[in-house]
């Protein structure tokens, strides 16, 4: 007699992500903080000279490093604004995402439900289980 193997591969979900979509790949704000701290203050630049960092290069700017000015920023963000383009590309694949708020819901009370009426089939099998091993006790 051979025992089912319970150790198979689940199949596979309707709610898959887009490939290449991750937590990571809609996650600006690292690229946004690395930006922002390399920004001078404008005052500082205009007012000396002499103390202030040498202009930034433009493979500086393309690399991610070295100070940037305000007329750097647009060169600077191409990668972000790429990133986020893509992210939205694949938000708008996901499945159900044209969903309303109500249709949602409807779905969450249903399956609510389904899951009240699973544990009250749930403690019955129990009931009965216990039942059946006092039974066998008895006798």
């Amino acid at each position: 007699m051979t025992t089912p193997s319970y150790h198979t591969q689940p199949p596979p979900s309707s709610l898959d992500l887009p490939e290449g979509l991750s937590a990571d790949s809609i996650d600006t704000l690292p690229v946004l903080s690395a930006l922002l701290s390399r920004l001078q203050n404008p005052s500082a630049t205009s007012t000396s000279t002499a103390g202030s960092p040498p202009a930034t290069s433009p493979s500086q700017i393309a690399s991610g490093y070295g100070p940037l000015t305000i007329k750097d920023i647009p060169a600077a963000t191409d990668e972000l604004k790429h990133k986020l383009q893509k992210a939205r590309t694949q938000v708008r694949e996901l499945p159900d995402i044209d969903r309303t708020i109500a249709e949602q819901e409807d779905e969450i009370r249903e399956l609510e439900e389904k899951i009240a009426r699973q544990r009250e089939v749930l403690l019955s099998l129990r009931d009965v289980g216990a039942a059946t091993k006092r039974e066998r006790e008895k006798r």
